[in-house]
Protein backbone atom coordinates (compact mmCIF):
# COMPACT_ATOMS: atom_id res chain seq x y z
CA UNK A 1 0.00 0.00 0.00
CA UNK A 2 3.01 2.53 0.88
CA UNK A 3 4.64 1.38 -2.45
CA UNK A 4 1.56 2.43 -4.37
CA UNK A 5 0.77 5.79 -2.49
CA UNK A 6 4.36 6.85 -2.94
CA UNK A 7 4.31 5.86 -6.88
CA UNK A 8 1.19 8.13 -7.26
CA UNK A 9 2.78 10.96 -5.49
CA UNK A 10 5.63 10.48 -7.85
CA UNK A 11 3.53 10.28 -10.64
CA UNK A 12 2.19 14.11 -10.25
CA UNK A 13 4.87 15.43 -9.07
CA UNK A 14 6.79 16.90 -12.22
CA UNK A 15 3.20 18.47 -13.09
CA UNK A 16 2.34 20.40 -10.14
CA UNK A 17 6.11 21.52 -10.02
CA UNK A 18 5.92 23.00 -13.32
CA UNK A 19 2.67 25.02 -12.96
CA UNK A 20 4.07 26.22 -9.24
CA UNK A 21 7.32 27.32 -11.50
CA UNK A 22 5.33 28.88 -13.95
CA UNK A 23 3.28 30.72 -11.65
CA UNK A 24 6.66 32.07 -9.63
CA UNK A 25 8.13 33.34 -12.77
CA UNK A 26 4.64 35.79 -13.20
CA UNK A 27 4.59 36.84 -9.78
CA UNK A 28 8.21 38.11 -10.33
CA UNK A 29 7.77 39.51 -14.20
CA UNK A 30 4.58 41.59 -12.24
CA UNK A 31 6.85 42.57 -9.32
CA UNK A 32 9.72 43.64 -11.48
CA UNK A 33 7.21 45.78 -13.67
CA UNK A 34 5.68 47.24 -10.29
CA UNK A 35 9.23 47.56 -9.41
CA UNK A 36 10.29 49.62 -13.20
CA UNK A 37 7.39 51.81 -12.82
CA UNK A 38 7.89 52.45 -9.26
CA UNK A 39 11.36 54.01 -9.64
CA UNK A 40 9.88 55.81 -13.14
CA UNK A 41 7.71 57.42 -10.51
CA UNK A 42 10.78 57.96 -8.17
CA UNK A 43 12.39 59.60 -10.27
CA UNK A 44 9.82 61.65 -11.95
CA UNK A 45 9.06 63.14 -8.21
CA UNK A 46 13.07 63.76 -7.67
CA UNK A 47 12.96 65.56 -10.79
CA UNK A 48 9.71 67.70 -9.31
CA UNK A 49 11.00 68.15 -5.97
CA UNK A 50 14.62 69.37 -7.70
CA UNK A 51 12.58 71.41 -9.87
CA UNK A 52 10.75 72.80 -7.53
CA UNK A 53 13.80 73.61 -5.63
CA UNK A 54 15.45 75.28 -8.33
CA UNK A 55 12.60 77.61 -8.53
CA UNK A 56 12.63 78.38 -4.62
CA UNK A 57 15.90 79.07 -4.99
CA UNK A 58 15.76 81.17 -8.01
CA UNK A 59 12.87 82.79 -6.42
CA UNK A 60 14.55 83.53 -3.49
CA UNK A 61 17.40 84.66 -5.16
CA UNK A 62 15.47 86.75 -6.91
CA UNK A 63 14.03 87.81 -3.76
CA UNK A 64 17.20 89.16 -1.87
CA UNK A 65 18.28 91.49 -5.22
CA UNK A 66 15.23 92.77 -5.28
CA UNK A 67 15.57 93.42 -1.20
CA UNK A 68 19.19 94.28 -1.19
CA UNK A 69 17.76 96.88 -4.65
CA UNK A 70 15.35 98.04 -2.54
CA UNK A 71 18.37 99.24 0.25
CA UNK A 72 19.57 101.34 -1.83
CA UNK A 73 16.58 103.51 -2.72
CA UNK A 74 16.05 106.53 -0.87
CA UNK A 75 12.50 108.21 -0.11
CA UNK A 76 10.85 111.30 1.37
CA UNK A 77 9.19 114.33 1.09
CA UNK A 78 7.92 117.39 2.37
CA UNK A 79 4.70 119.88 2.67
CA UNK A 80 3.01 122.67 3.83
CA UNK A 81 -0.15 124.36 4.09
CA UNK A 82 -0.81 127.63 4.95
CA UNK A 83 -3.74 130.34 5.84
CA UNK A 84 -3.09 133.84 5.57
CA UNK A 85 -5.55 136.75 6.57
CA UNK A 86 -4.38 140.34 6.09
CA UNK A 87 -5.57 144.05 5.23
CA UNK A 88 -4.42 146.78 3.60
CA UNK A 89 -4.12 150.49 5.35
CA UNK A 90 -6.88 151.27 2.44
CA UNK A 91 -9.03 148.91 4.27
CA UNK A 92 -8.36 145.95 0.95
CA UNK A 93 -8.96 142.75 3.08
CA UNK A 94 -7.50 139.07 2.11
CA UNK A 95 -7.87 135.88 3.20
CA UNK A 96 -6.56 133.05 1.22
CA UNK A 97 -5.86 129.03 2.66
CA UNK A 98 -2.95 127.45 -0.07
CA UNK A 99 -1.78 124.03 -0.22
CA UNK A 100 1.51 125.58 -1.18
CA UNK A 101 3.89 122.51 -1.59
CA UNK A 102 3.63 118.72 -2.17
CA UNK A 103 7.09 117.33 -2.95
CA UNK A 104 8.57 114.10 -3.51
CA UNK A 105 12.23 112.74 -2.68
CA UNK A 106 13.63 110.12 -4.69
CA UNK A 107 16.84 108.83 -4.49
CA UNK A 108 19.32 105.81 -5.37
CA UNK A 109 22.71 104.99 -4.22
CA UNK A 110 24.67 102.97 -7.04
CA UNK A 111 27.51 102.28 -4.54
CA UNK A 112 29.09 104.27 -1.72
CA UNK A 113 30.76 107.02 -3.91
CA UNK A 114 27.59 106.98 -7.15
CA UNK A 115 24.27 108.78 -6.02
CA UNK A 116 20.96 110.05 -7.73
CA UNK A 117 19.23 112.19 -5.90
CA UNK A 118 15.65 114.08 -7.38
CA UNK A 119 12.59 116.53 -6.27
CA UNK A 120 9.28 116.03 -7.50
CA UNK A 121 7.16 119.43 -6.86
CA UNK A 122 3.18 119.90 -7.31
CA UNK A 123 2.85 123.78 -6.23
CA UNK A 124 -0.77 124.97 -5.24
CA UNK A 125 -2.56 121.74 -5.50
CA UNK A 126 -3.23 121.92 -8.80
CA UNK A 127 -1.33 122.21 -12.42
CA UNK A 128 -2.79 125.25 -15.12
CA UNK A 129 -6.51 123.45 -14.23
CA UNK A 130 -8.21 126.16 -16.36
CA UNK A 131 -9.07 126.02 -19.79
CA UNK A 132 -6.51 128.86 -20.77
CA UNK A 133 -3.49 127.20 -18.47
CA UNK A 134 -3.68 130.19 -16.86
CA UNK A 135 -4.40 127.95 -13.12
CA UNK A 136 -2.70 128.45 -9.88
CA UNK A 137 -0.41 125.77 -9.26
CA UNK A 138 2.58 123.97 -11.33
CA UNK A 139 4.07 120.42 -11.43
CA UNK A 140 8.27 121.07 -11.06
CA UNK A 141 11.59 118.72 -10.88
CA UNK A 142 13.56 120.97 -8.51
CA UNK A 143 16.32 118.61 -8.45
CA UNK A 144 17.60 115.16 -10.75
CA UNK A 145 21.25 115.14 -10.67
CA UNK A 146 24.45 112.06 -10.20
CA UNK A 147 26.55 112.76 -7.45
CA UNK A 148 30.31 110.91 -7.20
CA UNK A 149 32.94 111.44 -4.44
CA UNK A 150 35.75 111.43 -6.00
CA UNK A 151 37.51 111.53 -3.19
CA UNK A 152 36.99 111.27 0.80
CA UNK A 153 36.83 115.46 0.09
CA UNK A 154 36.46 116.43 -3.41
CA UNK A 155 32.50 115.41 -4.82
CA UNK A 156 30.94 116.55 -8.15
CA UNK A 157 27.05 116.67 -9.12
CA UNK A 158 25.40 116.96 -12.83
CA UNK A 159 22.08 117.73 -13.53
CA UNK A 160 19.24 119.70 -11.78
CA UNK A 161 20.68 121.22 -9.23
CA UNK A 162 19.73 123.83 -6.47
CA UNK A 163 21.98 126.84 -6.45
CA UNK A 164 24.68 127.12 -3.64
CA UNK A 165 23.19 130.75 -2.61
CA UNK A 166 21.48 131.67 0.54
CA UNK A 167 20.48 129.52 3.85
CA UNK A 168 16.90 128.94 2.58
CA UNK A 169 17.71 127.83 -1.27
CA UNK A 170 19.09 124.35 -0.25
CA UNK A 171 17.39 123.44 3.05
CA UNK A 172 13.84 124.66 3.17
CA UNK A 173 11.81 121.88 4.65
CA UNK A 174 9.34 123.66 6.99
CA UNK A 175 10.25 122.16 10.21
CA UNK A 176 13.73 124.05 9.65
CA UNK A 177 12.71 127.82 9.87
CA UNK A 178 10.24 129.81 12.12
CA UNK A 179 7.54 131.65 9.70
CA UNK A 180 4.63 130.30 7.92
CA UNK A 181 5.96 131.93 4.65
CA UNK A 182 9.89 132.28 3.67
CA UNK A 183 11.45 135.47 3.75
CA UNK A 184 11.18 137.95 1.31
CA UNK A 185 15.13 138.76 1.03
CA UNK A 186 15.34 134.94 -0.09
CA UNK A 187 11.89 135.15 -2.09
CA UNK A 188 12.71 137.78 -4.61
CA UNK A 189 16.56 138.67 -4.36
CA UNK A 190 18.09 135.12 -4.00
CA UNK A 191 15.65 133.70 -5.69
CA UNK A 192 14.39 131.35 -3.42
CA UNK A 193 13.62 128.20 -4.64
CA UNK A 194 16.54 128.73 -7.71
CA UNK A 195 17.50 125.59 -9.37
CA UNK A 196 19.24 125.23 -12.39
CA UNK A 197 20.90 122.52 -14.89
CA UNK A 198 24.66 122.40 -14.84
CA UNK A 199 27.48 121.31 -13.17
CA UNK A 200 29.07 121.52 -9.20
CA UNK A 201 32.18 120.46 -7.42
CA UNK A 202 32.55 120.88 -4.02
CA UNK A 203 35.83 120.72 -2.15
CA UNK A 204 35.91 119.72 1.75
CA UNK A 205 38.71 120.25 4.29
CA UNK A 206 39.17 119.13 7.74
CA UNK A 207 38.34 122.07 9.27
CA UNK A 208 35.56 123.07 8.32
CA UNK A 209 35.54 125.12 5.28
CA UNK A 210 34.18 124.01 2.11
CA UNK A 211 34.21 125.60 -1.36
CA UNK A 212 31.29 124.69 -4.11
CA UNK A 213 31.74 125.89 -7.78
CA UNK A 214 29.19 125.77 -10.31
CA UNK A 215 28.26 126.05 -13.87
CA UNK A 216 24.38 126.18 -14.56
CA UNK A 217 22.09 127.52 -17.02
CA UNK A 218 21.43 131.34 -16.60
CA UNK A 219 18.44 133.74 -15.53
CA UNK A 220 16.47 134.68 -18.78
CA UNK A 221 14.70 137.75 -17.28
CA UNK A 222 13.71 141.16 -18.67
CA UNK A 223 14.39 144.97 -18.95
CA UNK A 224 12.32 145.22 -16.04
CA UNK A 225 15.07 143.56 -13.76
CA UNK A 226 13.01 141.42 -12.00
CA UNK A 227 15.36 138.70 -10.80
CA UNK A 228 13.08 136.07 -9.39
CA UNK A 229 10.69 136.18 -12.70
CA UNK A 230 14.04 135.38 -14.21
CA UNK A 231 14.34 132.00 -13.41
CA UNK A 232 14.48 129.38 -16.10
CA UNK A 233 13.74 125.97 -14.16
CA UNK A 234 15.42 123.95 -16.69
CA UNK A 235 12.58 124.16 -18.88
CA UNK A 236 14.14 124.73 -22.64
CA UNK A 237 16.69 126.93 -20.86
CA UNK A 238 17.96 129.24 -23.04
CA UNK A 239 21.92 129.33 -22.90
CA UNK A 240 23.09 131.93 -24.50
CA UNK A 241 24.83 133.25 -21.70
CA UNK A 242 25.74 130.94 -18.63
CA UNK A 243 25.60 131.61 -15.09
CA UNK A 244 29.11 131.15 -12.85
CA UNK A 245 28.51 130.62 -8.91
CA UNK A 246 30.45 130.08 -6.33
CA UNK A 247 30.21 129.69 -2.10
CA UNK A 248 32.58 129.61 0.60
CA UNK A 249 31.33 128.07 4.37
CA UNK A 250 32.57 127.91 7.24
CA UNK A 251 31.91 125.76 10.18
CA UNK A 252 34.76 125.09 12.18
CA UNK A 253 33.72 127.29 15.24
CA UNK A 254 31.03 124.84 17.26
CA UNK A 255 26.87 126.35 16.34
CA UNK A 256 28.47 128.26 13.80
CA UNK A 257 27.50 127.98 9.78
CA UNK A 258 28.73 131.20 7.95
CA UNK A 259 28.93 131.94 4.02
CA UNK A 260 29.70 134.08 0.98
CA UNK A 261 28.43 133.46 -2.31
CA UNK A 262 28.90 135.03 -5.73
CA UNK A 263 26.92 134.20 -8.74
CA UNK A 264 28.03 136.40 -12.14
CA UNK A 265 26.15 136.02 -15.72
CA UNK A 266 27.17 138.46 -18.57
CA UNK A 267 23.84 138.86 -19.80
CA UNK A 268 21.03 138.85 -17.47
CA UNK A 269 18.27 138.61 -20.60
CA UNK A 270 19.95 136.53 -22.91
CA UNK A 271 19.96 138.63 -25.42
CA UNK A 272 22.65 141.72 -26.87
CA UNK A 273 19.49 143.75 -28.71
CA UNK A 274 18.00 145.10 -25.05
CA UNK A 275 19.66 147.59 -23.16
CA UNK A 276 20.75 145.08 -20.07
CA UNK A 277 24.08 143.07 -19.78
CA UNK A 278 25.43 141.65 -16.78
CA UNK A 279 24.55 140.75 -13.34
CA UNK A 280 25.95 140.31 -10.61
CA UNK A 281 24.84 138.96 -7.21
CA UNK A 282 26.13 138.00 -3.96
CA UNK A 283 26.51 138.38 -0.24
CA UNK A 284 26.55 136.83 3.13
CA UNK A 285 24.87 134.47 5.30
CA UNK A 286 25.87 132.70 8.92
CA UNK A 287 23.77 131.06 11.42
CA UNK A 288 24.64 131.04 14.82
CA UNK A 289 23.39 128.98 17.71
CA UNK A 290 24.33 129.61 20.69
CA UNK A 291 23.43 127.50 23.62
CA UNK A 292 20.04 126.85 25.28
CA UNK A 293 17.94 126.96 22.06
CA UNK A 294 18.94 130.31 21.01
CA UNK A 295 19.55 131.09 17.74
CA UNK A 296 20.61 133.85 15.27
CA UNK A 297 20.61 133.83 11.28
CA UNK A 298 22.14 136.90 9.01
CA UNK A 299 22.05 137.64 5.56
CA UNK A 300 22.52 140.05 3.17
CA UNK A 301 22.09 140.29 -0.51
CA UNK A 302 23.40 142.31 -3.35
CA UNK A 303 22.24 142.31 -6.90
CA UNK A 304 24.20 144.95 -9.23
CA UNK A 305 23.11 145.38 -13.20
CA UNK A 306 24.97 146.45 -15.88
CA UNK A 307 23.49 148.52 -18.82
CA UNK A 308 24.85 149.38 -22.17
CA UNK A 309 22.77 153.23 -21.96
CA UNK A 310 22.36 153.83 -18.32
CA UNK A 311 20.42 157.14 -18.56
CA UNK A 312 16.68 155.03 -18.48
CA UNK A 313 14.37 155.33 -16.12
CA UNK A 314 14.93 152.20 -14.19
CA UNK A 315 18.87 153.21 -14.03
CA UNK A 316 18.30 156.64 -12.91
CA UNK A 317 15.80 155.39 -10.10
CA UNK A 318 18.69 153.31 -9.00
CA UNK A 319 16.49 149.59 -9.48
CA UNK A 320 19.68 148.86 -11.63
CA UNK A 321 21.55 147.89 -7.46
CA UNK A 322 19.15 146.32 -5.69
CA UNK A 323 19.40 144.48 -2.41
CA UNK A 324 18.35 143.22 1.17
CA UNK A 325 18.94 142.00 4.79
CA UNK A 326 17.34 139.36 7.15
CA UNK A 327 17.79 139.37 10.67
CA UNK A 328 16.52 136.93 12.76
CA UNK A 329 16.34 135.90 16.55
CA UNK A 330 14.99 132.59 17.93
CA UNK A 331 14.36 130.62 21.22
CA UNK A 332 13.47 127.16 21.23
CA UNK A 333 13.01 125.24 24.22
CA UNK A 334 11.53 121.13 23.43
CA UNK A 335 8.93 120.93 20.71
CA UNK A 336 8.36 124.86 21.06
CA UNK A 337 9.61 128.05 19.60
CA UNK A 338 9.52 131.68 19.79
CA UNK A 339 11.36 133.91 16.93
CA UNK A 340 11.31 137.71 15.85
CA UNK A 341 12.56 138.44 12.29
CA UNK A 342 13.04 141.70 10.10
CA UNK A 343 13.29 141.83 6.38
CA UNK A 344 14.31 145.00 4.57
CA UNK A 345 13.82 144.88 0.66
CA UNK A 346 15.38 146.92 -2.24
CA UNK A 347 13.97 145.32 -5.58
CA UNK A 348 13.14 146.17 -8.60
CA UNK A 349 10.27 148.78 -7.97
CA UNK A 350 9.15 150.65 -5.65
CA UNK A 351 6.46 148.22 -5.30
CA UNK A 352 9.00 145.80 -4.39
CA UNK A 353 10.89 148.03 -1.58
CA UNK A 354 9.49 147.40 1.89
CA UNK A 355 9.95 145.80 5.20
CA UNK A 356 8.51 143.09 7.00
CA UNK A 357 8.33 142.52 10.56
CA UNK A 358 7.44 139.09 12.34
CA UNK A 359 6.88 137.47 15.11
CA UNK A 360 5.36 134.04 16.02
CA UNK A 361 5.79 130.34 17.56
CA UNK A 362 6.08 127.12 15.96
CA UNK A 363 5.45 124.00 17.63
CA UNK A 364 6.87 120.33 16.80
CA UNK A 365 4.28 117.64 17.67
CA UNK A 366 5.96 115.59 20.19
CA UNK A 367 9.30 116.58 18.91
CA UNK A 368 8.42 114.78 15.00
CA UNK A 369 9.66 116.56 12.01
CA UNK A 370 6.10 118.56 11.53
CA UNK A 371 5.37 121.56 12.61
CA UNK A 372 2.52 124.11 13.37
CA UNK A 373 3.21 127.80 12.85
CA UNK A 374 1.70 131.15 13.71
CA UNK A 375 2.93 134.57 13.02
CA UNK A 376 1.94 138.01 13.08
CA UNK A 377 2.83 139.80 9.98
CA UNK A 378 3.63 143.54 9.40
CA UNK A 379 4.63 145.62 6.43
CA UNK A 380 5.50 148.67 5.20
CA UNK A 381 6.06 150.78 2.49
CA UNK A 382 8.68 153.42 2.57
CA UNK A 383 7.32 155.34 -0.25
CA UNK A 384 4.61 157.71 0.90
CA UNK A 385 2.75 157.09 -2.90
CA UNK A 386 2.60 153.06 -1.20
CA UNK A 387 1.19 154.14 1.88
CA UNK A 388 -2.17 152.54 1.21
CA UNK A 389 -0.63 149.51 0.52
CA UNK A 390 1.13 148.85 3.90
CA UNK A 391 -0.65 145.82 5.86
CA UNK A 392 -0.61 143.38 8.26
CA UNK A 393 -2.21 140.50 9.63
CA UNK A 394 -1.97 136.30 10.78
CA UNK A 395 -0.28 134.25 8.97
CA UNK A 396 -1.26 130.44 9.99
CA UNK A 397 0.64 127.04 8.64
CA UNK A 398 1.59 123.52 8.95
CA UNK A 399 4.21 121.23 7.57
CA UNK A 400 6.49 118.54 7.69
CA UNK A 401 9.31 116.36 6.35
CA UNK A 402 9.77 112.51 6.02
Amino acid sequence: MKKLALAALLAITPVTFAETLEHVEEEVHLAMETIQQLKAEINELKAAVKMQGEMAEAQQSSIAKAAKKFEKITLGGYGELHYNDTETDGGTKSKSLDAHRFVLFFGYDYSDRVRFRSEFELEHALAKDTADGSGPGEVELEQMYVEIDLTDQLQTRFGVILMPVGILNENHEPPTFYGVERNDVEKYLIPTTWWSGGAEIIYKTNNGIMLELMVSEGLEGSTSMDIRAGRQKSASAVANDLAYTGRLTYTGFPGLKASVFYNHQADFTQLSSDNIDKLDLYGASAIYGFGDGFEIRAIHVQAEFDGKDESGADFAAGFDEQQGTFLEVSKRTGNLGVFFNNSNVSGNSVSRQYTVMQYGISYWPMGTDTVVKINYYDKEYPNPSKTSSNSDGVHIGMGYVW
